[in-house]
């Protein structure tokens, strides 16, 4: 009687962690959402969008990176995906026209500028790990490539990112 009550109790655990963890990364990618969306409808000038886009994406990196099961890590990486690829595309849109607008020293100031946010560590170190979990999966090494890219495209290029 007592292992059948144990079972249970264990059973009931195991069920009641699964579906927090199901809870919470669903929250993340609510709040993933909520973010690139507000970023991407707001007035804010196009580095600040994307300085936001990218700071999102690279605590979605972080998340992601936690995931063992590599299934589960690409199941939250789809969906992050399609939640939000019209707010990141609109944001790279306005990142790319306003850079494309900048004459050569502007351009320079603002690879200077990007060089020195406190978020190019992060992507740095977290973008290969990020790339290498994820090689066999063309859409992921794409997105990342398509987000980390809109920092300045000779700066990401720099960077081997």
């Amino acid at each position: 009687m007592q292992k059948i009550a144990l079972f249970f109790c264990l059973t009931g655990l195991l069920l009641t962690q699964t579906s927090c963890a199901a809870w919470k990364q669903n929250r993340w990618l609510s709040n993933h959402n909520q973010t690139l969306k507000r970023l991407a409808e707001s007035k804010l000038p196009p580095e600040q969008k994307l300085d936001g886009m990218v700071q999102d994406y690279v605590q979605f990196m972080n998340e992601d990176l936690k995931f063992l099961n590599p299934v589960k890590g690409v199941k939250f990486v789809q969906k992050y995906h399609t939640q939000n690829e019209q707010y990141i595309d609109k944001i790279l849109n306005e990142s790319q026209k306003w850079q494309g607008g900048l004459n050569t020293l502007e351009k320079v100031e603002l690879g200077v500028r990007v060089a020195k946010k406190p978020y190019i560590k992060d992507v740095v170190d977290l973008v290969p790990k990020f790339k290498k979990k994820y090689k066999q999966y063309a859409f992921i090494v794409s997105l990342t490539g398509k987000v980390v890219g809109g920092l300045t495209g000779f700066l990401g290029k720099g960077l081997g990112i």
